[in-house]
């Protein structure tokens, strides 16, 4: 089971009669078996309390205080942000890295130091060192460790976070790399409306010490500079930091499936998980959202029952949900199309994928290998929950994401037309179809009875 440290960045509660699933929580010893792994989905939640937040909290995303603006600068990130990190090698080694550009680094302050997972200051006063180790599970990872503790007994916990960049480092690329946008609308747009997703935000520049031009590409497995090395810069990046809970994980398995959801959806959740369930699908259906991966998905547990067990411990409230939406604002690539990947960040592709196939019968485009129909009190609670999303909430968190930029035939199309402010006019658009969306979801019909 992997343990992540706790990041008081963003508090979640999880009660209320829709968000607190009534169930006993699950069983997790030290090394969970698959199947006890799978019990923790069966008791899980997939509905968090509805964040109450302001334009500026949005704007900047979470982990935003305005009480505490001297942490902002290590726990939020904006348009403007100028990352300084410390290359972390991790997708060389990783079984199924993936085909978007990415890497890991350690987060470094302006001052050449390190910030833990809370936001303090680690001093790197006599440089530093990466040391490749062996997993139980005999994968492998990469630690930090000042540079002259010669039997690597001294771990500098500083927290890591993961990157998307764009090759070349402008916007006129392969939209199968519009996840350097996609990923932080989509998870903005999650978090609004109080489902769990991985926090993402979008920054200027990511300047990175022991990063190649294309260290994903590249399948970079070492670092060996100095934290005074001179760090390569990537130019329109966004930066991700997973939710402070703990994966529970068989091996180096945190998933889980969308077949095992449907089959506990037939027998085993509870009315109020089914609930939750299908207004998730309601809301991936706003984005789009249509991969049903395992390995999109993750389990966590975000509250611990201290049970005194020495072998086994309580996860009083597990979680699932997916943890890369990065794949969304577009569609299914077509079936002709054998060597290429689903259009993200496309305009006319997504302006076309409806939140139902149809929408008088209540039934999604986007099943997730679920039913068609979903349930009516989850077409209520999502009604509730997107009058959150009002035109300028909505405009705002494209433009935060900067999808004035994402589509250049969008944009190029815009400039045909003598648009006088393309920017403007391209978040228009993308707004103008998400208010659609919404919609959508107000007026279906004939939802399913429970």
């Amino acid at each position: 089971m992997l343990r992540r440290g706790l990041v008081s960045l963003t508090v979640f509660v999880l009660t209320g009669a829709i968000c607190a699933a009534q169930t006993t929580g699950c069983e997790v010893p030290d090394s969970p078996t698959a199947q006890q792994k799978l019990s923790c989905v069966g008791a899980a939640t997939l509905m968090l309390d509805q964040p109450k937040l302001n334009s500026t909290q949005i704007t900047n995303g979470p982990g935003f205080n305005p009480a505490k603006p001297e942490l902002n600068q290590f726990s939020s990130f904006t348009a403007d942000s100028m990352l300084t990190c410390y290359f972390r090698p991790h997708y060389a080694f990783a079984k199924v890295p993936g085909d978007s550009m990415k890497f890991q680094c350690w987060h470094m302050t302006p001052n050449g130091g390190f910030y833990n997972k809370k936001g303090e200051v680690i001093p790197a006063d006599d440089d530093v060192k990466v040391v490749i180790e062996n997993g139980k599970s005999g994968d492998k990872s990469a630690s930090l460790y000042p540079r002259n503790d010669t039997s690597n007994q001294h771990e500098l916990k500083a927290e890591h976070l993961k990157v998307k960049y764009l090759k070349p480092p402008f916007p006129n690329h392969n939209p199968r790399f519009n996840e350097v946008f996609t990923s932080v609308a989509s998870a903005r747009f999650i978090w609004v409306l109080g489902f769990p997703a991985d926090q993402e935000y979008p920054a200027g520049t990511a300047a990175c010490i022991g990063c190649s031009n294309d260290p994903f590409g590249d399948k970079l497995a070492v670092n060996n500079t100095s934290v005074k090395d001179a760090p390569v810069t990537f130019k329109v990046v966004n930066v991700e930091r997973e939710l402070a809970w703990d994966e529970i994980s068989n091996g180096d398995d945190s998933t889980w499936s969308w077949n095992d959801a449907t089959k506990f959806y037939s027998q085993g959740w509870t009315r109020e998980q089914k609930v939750q369930y299908d207004a998730y699908r309601l809301a991936l259906g706003l984005i789009h959202y249509h991969n049903a991966l395992p390995q999109q998905n993750r389990v966590d547990c975000a509250e611990w029952l201290k049970d005194g067990s020495k072998s086994k411990k309580t996860c009083q409230s597990p979680v699932i949900y997916v943890h890369d939406l990065g794949s969304t604002f577009g569609k299914k690539r077509s079936g002709l199309d054998i060597f290429g990947t689903n259009p993200r960040g496309d305009f006319k592709a997504w302006e076309s994928q409806t939140v139902f196939v149809n929408a008088g019968n209540c039934e999604l485009r986007a099943t997730l290998l679920g039913d068609k129909q979903v349930l009516k009190e989850a077409q209520d609670v999502m009604i509730q929950r997107v009058s959150r999303l009002d035109r300028d909430t909505v405009k705002s968190i494209f433009r935060v994401a900067r999808f004035n930029m994402v589509d250049q035939d969008q944009v190029r199309r815009l400039k045909s037309k003598g648009a006088q402010n393309v920017d403007e006019a391209a978040l228009d658009e993308w707004t103008d179809v998400m208010m659609k969306r919404i919609d959508e979801i107000r007026s279906a019909k004939n939802c399913k009875a429970n």
